[in-house]
């Protein structure tokens, strides 16, 4: 009874709607890291560090890991894994 005709998709609206669907996307994801890694305070990131840990070193890798990551620098945390939560690949 019915004809299942198909489809044209002019490929400029499948490229604004993957654009559109891309840019939700990265903001609900940014919304749950951003709920998943809540901004600590150096002393904090130091009371989480391994026992024998100095502070100093602690503090230049945190530094050195926001840098390089484009990561904000109170939002990285020891118990971070780098790819997974911080997307270094």
């Amino acid at each position: 009874m019915f004809e299942l005709l198909p489809v044209v998709i002019p490929a400029g609206v499948l490229l604004l709607a993957l654009v559109i669907w891309g840019f939700f996307a990265g903001h609900v994801a940014e919304a749950n890291w951003q709920e998943r890694w809540p901004a600590i305070s150096d002393d904090e990131f130091v009371a989480k560090c391994s026992p024998g840990t100095t502070p100093e070193t602690a503090l230049k890798a945190r530094r050195i890991i926001a840098e390089q990551l484009g990561v904000p620098y109170e939002r990285v945390s020891p118990e971070q894994r780098f790819v997974e939560d911080l997307l270094a690949d």
